[in-house]
């Protein structure tokens, strides 16, 4: 795992001491991930969506259900994009600003094409399948695209007010 913080250290960064959180109000963050393409490595983006998010005043379950949205990209990534190549790379960047939280996920695995992909009934019972349901339901905006060099860039928006 590499991680790379550059966050910015203004006043507006000091924690709030009625809240036990850091106001996000005028904050900037943004952090730089690149993790082997293995489902062990999934605990560790967990836990850095965690640790950021904690550091604002959304909800827990809001929280947990962004930490769910950002698994199912890296774990589609690893399954479907890598074909569960552990040797590849995928790099998550989590930014957080003025209310807003993003979180873009680039990958150099087989070129992702939203139009292929046929949506599940949710209401069937199965494993699996839903992970794209899950992220279009949490996150505000998703979308798909790809860089000047041709990797997989997923970017997901949330409003931490909404």
């Amino acid at each position: 795992m590499t991680l790379d913080n550059s966050s910015d250290n203004s006043p507006c960064n000091s924690p709030d001491p009625t809240s036990g959180h850091t106001s996000y109000n005028n904050m900037a963050e943004s952090v730089n991930l690149i993790i082997q393409s293995h489902p062990e490595e999934l605990k560790q983006v967990r836990n850095l969506v965690i640790d950021i998010l904690s550091k604002t005043t959304i909800s827990k379950p809001k929280l947990q259900l962004i930490t769910l949205a950002v698994n199912e990209a890296c774990s589609n990534i690893i399954k479907h994009g890598y074909k569960n190549d552990y040797n590849q790379k995928i790099k998550i960047t989590i930014s957080l600003e003025t209310k807003t939280l993003t979180i873009t996920i680039i990958d150099n695995g087989i070129k992702f094409d939203i139009n292929s992909i046929e949506p599940r009934d949710v209401n069937e019972i199965k494993p699996g399948g839903l992970g794209l349901h899950i992220m279009e339901e949490v996150m505000d905006r998703v979308e798909h695209s790809h860089t000047s060099q041709n990797f997989n860039k997923l970017t997901m928006v949330k409003n931490l007010l909404s």
